[in-house]
């Protein structure tokens, strides 16, 4: 009879040694860079809700309307104006703004000021959505926690960053640079999402999707409004 009782308990602590171990690819975190001079956050102790405009890469763009930029970046920089918004910044029209720089034809800020009523220009410098990210590292999740072993290829993924910066119309200098970066899988891939080719290589996507894109473009977003307003 003991040897009865005693058999469903050896079954599961057999069965709970031999339970699946969870495959996790981590890539590498790259730090933000930000600087933001003693001029800025001066500015921002007295001026929580300025008049500010987004300057765009492609600086042609005429009236509101932006037919010339990839529908992408067209929805990434409304995302950033948005977000703006709802932080309560005065957000001027980009493209009206760059008619009038066009009209005055000036590059003086501080004359910018007073043909446009604009206290910062908030420069995108760059947005890549095809950061290539690698790591020949796998950790192996089980019920006794994580450990990391070697791969036996590098695996890899694509991420994105932007450059921001930003300039104090009214001073005529660039105030801040910041640059954010977004790692693949921030809280680590599954192996099992990897699609592998015949050779064995992984098969990459060309770009981060959109939506993760306008994601990674709110957080940047508040995190330079968090920085001006410290």
């Amino acid at each position: 009879m003991r040897h009865i009782l005693t058999f469903p308990i050896f079954l599961i602590l057999v069965m709970a040694s031999c339970s699946p171990t969870t495959k996790i690819i981590k890539f590498p975190t790259v730090p933000d860079e930000t600087y933001a001079n003693p001029n800025l956050k001066e500015f921002f102790k007295g001026n929580r809700n300025p008049n500010i405009v987004l300057r765009v890469p492609n600086n042609n763009d005429k009236a509101t309307s932006n037919t010339s930029t990839s529908k992408n970046n067209d929805v990434l920089y409304n995302t950033i104006e948005k977000e703006l918004l709802r932080e309560n910044f005065s957000v001027r029209d980009r493209g009206l703004f760059n008619e009038l720089l066009g009209k005055a034809q000036t590059s003086d800020y501080s004359k910018i000021k007073e043909l446009t009523n604009t206290d910062i220009i908030l420069e995108v410098v760059n947005i890549d959505p095809s950061v290539l990210y690698t790591t020949n590292k796998v950790t192996l999740i089980g019920k006794k926690g994580e450990t990391e072993q070697l791969g036996y290829i590098d695996y890899k993924e694509k991420g994105a960053s932007v450059e921001y910066k930003v300039i104090l119309v009214k001073n005529n200098e660039i105030a801040g640079s910041y640059k954010f970066n977004y790692k693949p899988c921030p809280s680590g891939c599954e192996l099992t999402t990897f699609k592998f080719t015949r050779g064995n290589k992984i098969e990459l996507k060309e770009t981060v999707a959109i939506n993760t894109m306008e994601e990674f473009m709110k957080l940047t977003t508040k995190k330079l409004i968090a920085s001006f307003r410290q």
